[in-house]
């Protein structure tokens, strides 16, 4: 009999009802309480509640994932920010119908629209349902302009290939700027440009301790790492990351590692943010939580990075922490590093803008001001 019971009981490591319906209810629980967000249930969207009248005259912008990233994309969604957000299930894409709903909701049929911005990680499932949602509401007519961002330095150029890096967290930095701009009024083709622009200014690195367990009502069978060891350029997904570290180094020695793989553009496979070899530069830190780590501990590993980056002549101007992107509840964080435009640098962002900008306040559930 109690072997019979061991088998008929179900367990999970998370606090969730059936996985099935885990993102309806996890909305729905987030938009009952906040009067500036709605939801539709039937295609997971989760939007602003004056999208009527904000997309009669305004760029809209869609942020989608797979679900277990939150609060990345619902909890930034609101005045300021995002339009709407649209999520598929656990670590899985939205489907295309959901993608062009999301669309639909955005712009008012038959009526001129100023566009709509859609913003996704670069993974392959999600570009295809985009691509397939975007082919559909362009022969409706539907004005849409995608961006796919990959940001994840622990891919190298070599290995990126043609398909490039992944997705983390630098879409989140790079839609608080063009959100803003889409929330003042600017053009599609603006709001695009910049977002592109700190993208290309941006880039991503992350560690931790474990892989995810998804959701699934059993106890997950999932590759664990040994005992006191990390995986530095982990996945937020559990991808193969650079390499694993044992025993764990120092929080000064790690940071430090970790900052020269976002700064150092001497390394042709991973120089990707293009820091002045020579002179001073500035940038925006996010010190990202993948799910269980403390502010208190993403605060002394902030503290160590500005140090490491004043170290290299880049001072941080701005700096957000927190969980922006998670990866359910993994013990792990990331720093994001946007490199600012220079003073005297003619790009499409001016300094002044980029920094007026990051600091507009917006109205979201998630957002860390």
């Amino acid at each position: 009999m109690a072997a019979e019971i061991k088998q008929a009981t179900k367990e999970t490591f998370h606090f969730i009802n059936d996985p099935a319906n885990a993102i309806n209810e996890a909305a729905i629980g987030l938009t009952e309480y906040n009067a500036n967000l709605s939801y539709s249930p039937t295609h997971k969207i989760v939007y602003r509640s004056d999208l009527d009248a904000f997309r009669k005259d305004h760029v809209t912008t869609i942020g989608f994932a797979g679900g277990g990233h939150e609060p990345m994309f619902s909890g930034f969604v609101g005045p300021s920010f995002l339009s709407c957000s649209v999520s598929g299930n656990i670590f899985a894409s939205p489907t295309a119908s959901q993608i062009f709903n999301a669309i639909q909701l955005c712009q008012e049929p038959n009526t001129p629209s100023k566009g709509t911005l859609i913003v996704c990680g670069n993974y392959t499932g999600d570009i295809l349902n985009a691509g397939l949602a975007i082919t559909r509401a362009t022969a409706a007519g539907y004005k849409v302009r995608f961006i796919p961002i990959g940001d994840d330095v622990a891919v190298g150029k070599k290995k990126g290939g043609k398909v490039g890096r992944r997705g983390l967290s630098g879409h989140v930095v790079g839609l608080k700027i063009a959100c803003a701009l889409a929330d003042q009024g600017e053009s599609l083709e603006r709001v695009g440009d910049v977002m592109e622009y700190i993208a290309a200014n941006s880039g991503t690195i992350a560690v931790a301790f474990d892989r995810v367990a998804l959701p699934n009502n059993i106890v997950t069978e999932i590759q664990t790492l040994p005992p006191a060891t990390i995986e530095l350029g982990l996945g937020c997904h559990g991808e193969p990351g650079l390499r694993q570290i044992s025993p764990v180094p120092s929080p000064e020695a790690l940071t430090s590692e970790m900052i020269k793989l976002l700064t150092d553009t001497s390394d042709p496979d991973r120089g990707f943010i293009p820091f002045p070899q020579n002179g001073k530069s500035e940038a925006v830190l996010l010190v990202n939580s993948s799910g269980s780590t403390s502010d208190e501990i993403l605060a002394r590993f902030a503290e160590l990075a500005i140090e490491e980056l004043e170290s290299q002549r880049i001072t941080v101007r701005r700096l957000t922490l927190g969980p922006m992107v998670t990866s359910l509840k993994q013990s792990g964080f990331g720093f994001t590093v946007w490199r600012l435009p220079g003073m005297e640098e003619n790009s499409m962002l001016r300094r002044d803008e980029a920094l007026k900008y990051w600091d507009r306040k917006v109205e979201t559930v998630a957002w860390r001001q």
